[in-house]
Parts: C-alpha cells; sequence; structure tokens
C-alpha cells in the first residue's frame, strides 16, 4: 500500500469529485443511510479491536504476575510474542517489563496494518457500492413507453457511460488493493493455521484462550473482506437483473438492439482478486476456512 501511495490518493480524489456535496445530490444516492451504516460498523469494529488487543497483550503480562519465580526462567508461555532480543533481555526479570513493551509495540504495529487496510479498503469498496445501488434506481426510473426515442436513446446512453465510469473505477480499485489482498489473505491464513496447531499441541486452557483471540480476530477479518467481495458481485449482478426485467422490448429495434449490448457487457461482472489468483468473495472464504 505504501508502494502505491499516489495511486491511492489519486483515487480518493476521484472518488472525492464524484461524492455529492448537496443534500438533494446525497438524498438521490441515500448517502445518510450509507453514513449510518458505516458509522454502526466503526463502533462494532472499534469494540472488537479493543478488546482483542488488550485481551492479547494483558494475558502474558497477568500470567506472569501470578506464575512468576525470580530465580527461575521466564517461560515461552509468560512472554507476549517470544523471539530473540539481544543482551539477554528475554531471560532477565528485570527486563520484563522493556520486552513486554517491545511486544506490545508489534502488536500494535501489526494491527495498525490490518486497520489502515481495512478503513481505506471499506470506504473506497461503500462508495463504489453506492454509485452502483444508484445506477440500478435510475436504471428502474426510466419511461420506456416513451415516445421520444431520440431522448430515451440519448438517456440511455448516458447510463451506459456511467456504467462504464464504474466499471474503471472498479478496475483502479482492484488495481489498488491486489497486492495487499495477496499478502494479507496469506498472513492471515498461515497465522489463523499456525494458531490452530499450537492449540492443539497444549492442554492448557489458558493458552488455548490466548491462541484463539487471534484466530477470531483472523477469522472475522477474512470473513469481512470476502463479504465485501461478494456484495460487489451482487451489485453487478442486481444490475444485470433490473435490466433485463424492463420493458426495454417495447422500445423501438434501435434501442432493443442498445440493450441486447448492454445486457452482454452487464455480464461482465467485475470481481476483487488477487492478479487472478484468488477471487474475493465467501467461496473464497469456505475455502479458507476449510483449509
Amino acid at each position: 500500500m505504501y508502494l502505491k501511495r499516489h495511486e491511492i490518493i489519486t483515487f480518493l480524489n476521484v472518488l472525492d469529485r464524484e461524492f455529492p456535496h448537496d443534500l438533494s445530490s446525497q438524498a438521490v444516492l441515500q448517502v445518510p443511510q450509507v453514513y449510518k451504516s458505516a458509522l454502526q460498523r466503526h463502533k462494532y469494529a472499534d469494540v472488537l479491536l479493543s478488546v482483542s488487543v488488550y485481551g492479547f497483550c494483558l494475558l502474558a503480562l497477568i500470567l506472569y504476575m501470578f506464575t512468576r519465580d525470580p530465580n527461575g526462567p521466564i517461560t515461552v508461555q509468560q512472554q507476549l510474542l517470544g523471539g530473540y532480543l539481544p543482551f539477554g533481555l528475554r531471560e532477565s526479570h528485570k527486563a520484563y517489563p522493556l520486552a513486554w513493551f517491545y511486544d506490545v509495540l508489534c502488536t500494535v504495529n501489526g494491527v495498525s496494518y490490518f486497520s489502515t487496510f481495512d478503513t481505506m479498503f471499506y470506504s473506497m469498496h461503500e462508495q463504489i457500492l453506492m454509485h452502483l445501488d444508484c445506477l440500478t434506481r435510475q436504471l428502474t426510473k426510466v419511461n420506456w413507453t416513451s415516445q421520444d426515442d431520440t431522448e430515451l436513446y440519448n438517456e440511455i446512453c448516458q447510463l451506459i457511460r456511467r456504467h462504464q465510469y464504474l466499471n474503471s473505477l472498479c478496475d483502479q480499485f482492484n488495481y489498488i488493493f491486489n497486492a495487499a489482498i495477496m499478502i494479507t489473505d496469506l498472513i492471515a491464513a498461515t497465522s489463523i493455521c499456525f494458531h490452530l496447531f499450537l492449540m492443539t499441541e497444549t492442554d492448557d486452557h489458558f493458552l488455548m484462550l490466548r491462541y484463539f483471540i487471534p484466530i477470531v480476530g483472523l477469522i472475522l477479518f477474512t470473513f469481512e473482506v470476502c463479504h465485501r467481495g461478494a456484495q460487489l458481485e451482487e451489485a453487478y449482478l442486481q444490475l444485470n437483473a433490473k435490466l433485463y426485467n424492463q420493458k426495454w422490448y417495447l422500445c423501438s429495434k434501435k434501442i432493443r438492439k442498445l440493450i441486447l449490448i448492454w445486457l452482454k457487457y452487464t455480464q461482465c461482472t467485475k470481481k476483487l482478486n488477487a492478479y487472478g489468483v484468488m477471487e474475493l468473495n465467501m467461496g473464497h472464504f469456505t475455502d479458507v476456512r476449510m483449509t
């Protein structure tokens, strides 16, 4: 994402220009409903993230405080992340707060990456869905029985151009998040498998709880991303279904030919993928869960 920061800024500027800035236009795009949904999701995500991070970081500290042996070594269970630190800091009881604080910083750094990715991904994704849903609603308001073929033809052409523009926005969105989607998905899947393996290798219920917290967080994160990909596919399928069910067959031959071409174009569903290696939808989430 850092390497594509210029593309992200450019894309955000494009979305900002497309975003309605007056109340009447916002009502047409149903911005209040989108904002209410985003605010509610932010509250749930904030609570879940806070509970997971605080719980994960404090469990090791609490275990150390109640089970430490000043004359014995610091066990792996009493450490937050473990790993190597110079000058024997991991083995020193006096340096335990420093080692624990370092592990907390590493944990927060990793969580901040997922949080930043989720925030940018969700905000861009929701705006694209908002414009796609508005296009679908505009399609249902077309007067297919109009006697003025020229006006109807121009109106349909305007909707088609809007559809093409939204497709270009989806392509830009996919290009920005291709690498991030692949890396995040691989890291999440690997971490889930690793923590599940650790759970099966211990009989300590405290350690099981400690390993279970990141598993739940990563599963929910993967579900959220895959669900967003499925929503995008559903929005395109809905556009195709709405167009197919309109009374365009009552129009002139010229308009019917145009609609047939557009129907073929709407069948090209845009999907979130990582360079074509994987498609983010509920099918992919099922594959990750089964693996």
